[in-house]
């Protein structure tokens, strides 16, 4: 009779449930059977700090972590690695752009934003003119030209290949000169004060 081991062990265990688990050597496999019910739809491994990330299904989250963490603490357990369950819309979600990497801004002007609190695109895009305005050393010219800047990171970017989108062919914006003060840019020419950044 099939599970008759199974049931004896049941039964000594004063019918409490139990899952089997078939091992694999290939803990990417063995981590996902280690989390059944919930289907994991990716699961990346650190053999040498032994911990992996799951991917779930927004809906089975829940589930993966169960009651207490309790069910991702024995899956923890049973296949011998840390595990962290995240959502698919979290894994999928893009990852946010940090100001600094802004090449098309100023040195000045992204330490400028930063020290004011934004430190990234997302978060100088919401702020709006408005707000941008109220940081010390940029005037509307700039702040329209930081925006418009930023703003192309988040436009569709499959332009024609060897066509350069918007943000790669406007330049650099840097902060405005005081007046009357002359400074020159990259390329050796002059630039005045109510000229275009």
């Amino acid at each position: 009779m099939k599970g008759v081991r199974i049931q004896a062990v049941v039964r000594e265990l004063n019918n409490e449930k139990i899952d089997i688990v078939h091992w694999s050597p290939d803990a990417e496999i063995y981590i996902k059977r280690a989390m059944a019910p919930v289907t994991p739809l990716l699961v990346m491994v650190d053999e040498e700090a032994k911990t992996a990330t799951a991917v779930v299904p927004d809906d089975q989250i829940q589930f993966a972590i169960g009651r207490r963490g309790q069910n991702i603490r024995l899956a923890s357990q049973l296949a011998g690695y840390q595990i962290e369950p995240i959502k698919e819309s979290e894994y999928l979600a893009p990852e946010e752009l940090s100001i600094s990497e802004v090449d098309e801004l100023d040195e000045n002007v992204r330490n400028l934003l930063i020290e004011a609190g934004y430190e990234s695109a997302e978060s100088v895009l919401d702020a709006g003119e408005e707000k941008l305005l109220q940081i010390e050393g940029l005037d509307e010219e700039t702040v329209r030209r930081i925006l418009e800047v930023v703003s192309t990171y988040y436009e569709e970017t499959d332009a024609p290949e060897g066509e350069k989108t918007d943000h790669e062919a406007s330049g650099e914006v840097s902060p405005p000169a005081a007046e009357g003060e002359s400074d020159k840019d990259h390329e050796g020419r002059t630039q005045t004060a109510g000229s275009e950044v």
